[in-house]
C-alpha cells in the first residue's frame, strides 16, 4: 500500500491540501507560488 503525506490546513476560511509526490515537478511549484502570491497581494473586502 502507497502512503501518502499531505497538509491540510485552513488558510482565510478555504480548506488548502498539499500532496507530496516522490517527484519535484517545478512548474506545479511555480503555479502554486504564483497563486498564494496573488491570493495574498489581492485587497481585502470588508463588508
Amino acid at each position: 500500500m502507497e502512503k501518502t503525506q499531505k497538509i491540510t490546513t485552513t488558510i482565510q476560511g478555504h480548506k488548502v491540501v498539499l500532496i507530496f509526490a516522490d517527484k519535484a515537478n517545478l512548474s506545479v511549484a511555480e503555479q502554486i507560488k504564483q497563486t498564494l502570491l496573488n491570493t495574498y497581494t489581492q485587497p481585502t473586502h470588508v463588508a
